[in-house]
């Protein structure tokens, strides 16, 4: 259930410049990780109208970011928004061993859409102290601070700090032990206060053994529990995360608007639909014409695709 924005452009390319031509692929590099540029041969070649699309796409794309964030873990937003204020407003010493430590933090959670391994899927080991980042947390402007209504510097930290620091609190991003309860052992946000064993059986419930082609249930939604009551909270306009969904819209129709071809224009079309009512039998539309879609140099995809930050 993990939104997938991701774009790629320019399906015909061409070689530039010579073999001796040199190039620096790397942009940077720490902890396990290093950031690669890459060329993209054939962009200029494109019109300004298939440039004009790919900016929309992208923006939409963009639009999703905070989406994943949240799907990977609850307390990921927060947490995110608390030390890029930390980042940007820190007067102290920004070659002191803890701060160093901190910005390393940042960029891994930059970098996997939250506090656990993009690939392991455990939670990130912080450099820097309780400490520091309590001292830190307390000198920022209260207005940086990502506060829910009535919370305090002191109350943020409480809440944070054990998700940050205690490596027993939401130990696994997803949890795939066998003989664990599954759901309850993931710190994915797909699910709030529901068992593995309700999860299977809410959507089991759903499916009908003689439909030949099934929605994938439970793709663009999460399940919570409210007064001992499981409810289904879809992802679409109107719903949840409703408000990055209708910027994501609005890129979208912009994309529309200057769109290739007609197969292109009526892919993002239903992606719109999708997005508008949460219905998955229009996803599925969506899906088999995007896969139709030969004629388009600029492809794309977008939506909730993948589902391995999923525990089930």
């Amino acid at each position: 259930m993990v939104i997938a924005t991701t774009l790629t452009s320019c399906k015909e390319t061409k070689k530039i410049g010579t073999e001796a031509e040199e190039f620096d692929y790397t942009v940077e590099q720490f902890a396990d990780l290093q950031l690669l540029r890459y060329r993209v041969p054939g962009f200029e070649e494109l019109s300004l109208k298939q440039k004009e699309l790919v900016y929309y796409l992208t923006q939409a794309a963009l639009e999703g970011r905070d989406i994943l964030f949240d799907q990977n873990g609850k307390y990921n937003l927060v947490i995110r928004r608390t030390l890029e204020a930390l980042y940007a407003e820190y007067k102290g010493d920004r070659d002191d061993t803890n701060f160093t430590g901190l910005e390393v933090y940042l960029k891994r959670i930059w970098f996997s859409n939250g506090i656990h391994h993009h690939y392991g899927s455990e939670k990130f080991v912080p450099a820097f102290t309780p400490e520091f980042l309590k001292q830190a947390i307390l000198k920022l402007d209260a207005s940086k601070l990502p506060f829910i209504e009535g919370q305090t510097a002191e109350q943020l930290c409480k809440d944070i700090f054990p998700v940050i620091f205690d490596t027993n609190v939401m130990p696994k991003r997803v949890n795939q032990t066998d003989g664990e309860d599954l759901v309850l052992t993931s710190a994915a946000n797909y699910y709030e206060g529901v068992t593995q064993q309700e999860a299977e059986a809410f959507y089991n419930a759903k499916k009908n053994p003689n439909d030949e082609t099934p929605v994938s249930y439970g793709l663009n939604s999460r399940l919570v529990k409210e007064e001992g009551v499981i409810k289904e909270k879809v992802w679409k306009v109107g719903g949840l995360y409703t408000q990055a969904i209708e910027k994501i819209i609005y890129w979208l129709r912009k994309a529309e608007a200057v769109a290739e071809n007609n197969k292109q224009k009526a892919v993002i079309t239903k992606l719109i639909a999708f997005y508008e009512t949460g219905d998955l039998k229009t996803f599925d539309d969506y899906s088999i014409s995007w896969v139709e879609d030969l004629d388009s140099r600029i492809d794309f995809v977008n939506g909730f695709i993948e589902n391995y930050g999923d525990p089930l």
